[in-house]
């Protein structure tokens, strides 16, 4: 779930959920693919794990904290009428960007499927914030229609966030359009937004009851072009090391090996959320996780999180793996990583090969693992490192996820 802070705007009346029509495409399926950002300082393993924890409202433990270096006392500065708030920027990582036009408009975006929210950097904020963006005007959009009294205001895992006003316009993502989609226009956002010239803003393709928007939720983009699409699918092809794509409406076979696993997910919380219940570590026996915490399919997290049992039985088998003081698990970046194999449902075990859990260089020739314990918050989320192994598939009609190797 989401932190949400501040008072929002009050209304005399409900504002009823926008009735977005989707455009019919001729193929009626499409690709968006994404382009890799590095940020020069390199992985900030600490502060992606800090990412993680207020991303779902998880208390954060003062050691992570104070690691992180996240600003604890918030100042607000007026920059031309707007706020913005104040965050030492945190993970510093590779995102992947995927272009998206809004009222004809194009905007480098980050897609997340832990969240359900669309917004946008625009001209509501002062040009000293926006420096370095693609900026939406709605001004010069003829199809822009203002929500009159929806606010929002969201908060993301490093601490930064964002929050403004509400409209409609289309969106056109690959080719698919959405004539009446919600666009969240940020009249706030932190400097680490702010700084992070590369994205533009957010397009969250989990469900929208954990939308933002008030005091009506709005749907999401793929809620609302799921039915004109071939299939009512979007696909999360994430590699190492190499460009990945996002493909709504068609899944390509020659993405990945074998045949696709489906498994129910149960979407009450808003998420794609599995069960996860055993694990197996390099040539060792399946194992069973008894008091197993459901997981979340994140693609807005870099690191995968997982019981603290399951966290410990990996790295016992990790010549010179040890708990730092801040809690996470670290190596000698020469260690041999053993694979992990982790449930996702009943019947499929996913592979991840041992390269991807070693997540980033500290110092003293010791590295960060890219699985860390999610200290007993009740949920486990795999984020990047999953992705990486294995192709997704994301079934909003069935309410199901697909796992197979890439190909």
């Amino acid at each position: 779930m989401h932190t949400f802070g501040g008072n929002l705007l009050s209304v005399l009346f409900l504002i009823p959920r926008v009735l977005a029509a989707p455009t019919k495409i001729e193929e009626n399926s499409f690709v968006v693919h994404r382009r890799a950002v590095t940020s020069p300082g390199g992985r900030n393993g600490v502060a992606a794990l800090d990412k993680v924890f207020r991303k779902y409202g998880w208390a954060i433990p003062e050691r992570i904290n104070n690691k992180a270096h996240v600003t604890q006392n918030i100042s607000i500065k007026q920059a031309e009428g707007e706020g913005i708030v104040r965050a030492t920027p945190g993970e510093a990582d590779t995102s992947f960007l995927s272009p998206i036009k809004v009222g004809g408009q194009t905007l480098m975006m980050n897609f997340d499927t832990g969240s359900s929210d669309l917004w946008v950097f625009n001209t509501n904020l002062s040009p000293q914030i926006t420096r370095g963006h693609a900026v939406y005007d709605p001004k010069k959009s003829s199809t822009f229609k203002p929500m009159n009294g929806a606010r929002w205001k969201i908060t993301y895992g490093d601490g930064s966030g964002a929050s403004g006003n509400v409209g409609t316009d289309v969106v056109n993502i690959g080719g698919a359009k959405v004539a009446n989609q919600a666009i969240e226009l940020a009249t706030t956002v932190t400097d680490s937004f702010a700084e992070d010239v590369d994205s533009d803003g957010l397009v969250g393709l989990g469900f929208g009851s954990i939308n933002t928007v008030k005091p009506q939720q709005q749907k999401t983009f793929f809620e609302n072009v799921m039915p004109t699409l071939d299939k009512p699918v979007f696909t999360a092809n994430l590699r190492h090391h190499t460009l990945g794509s996002y493909e709504f409406g068609r899944i390509d076979s020659t993405q990945f090996k074998g045949p696709l696993t489906y498994t129910k997910i149960d979407p009450s919380r808003g998420f794609w959320q599995v069960e996860s219940t055993s694990f197996a570590v390099g040539d060792g026996v399946k194992q069973t996780n008894p008091n197993a915490s459901p997981a979340i399919i994140d693609s807005g997290t870099t690191l995968m999180l997982a019981d603290d049992g399951v966290v410990r039985s990996y790295w016992r088998q990790v010549e010179g793996a040890k708990m730092d003081e801040e809690g996470t698990f670290s190596f000698p970046c020469v260690a041999d990583l053993p694979d992990f194999h982790i449930a996702l449902g009943p019947t499929y075990m996913a592979t991840i090969p041992g390269e991807l859990m070693n997540f980033a260089t500290l110092a003293r020739n010791r590295c960060m693992g890219g699985m860390q314990s999610n200290q007993g918050q009740g949920m486990q989320i795999y984020g990047g490192v999953l992705f990486k192994s294995q192709f997704v598939v994301f079934d909003g009609a069935n309410k199901t996820v697909g796992f197979a190797p890439h190909a």
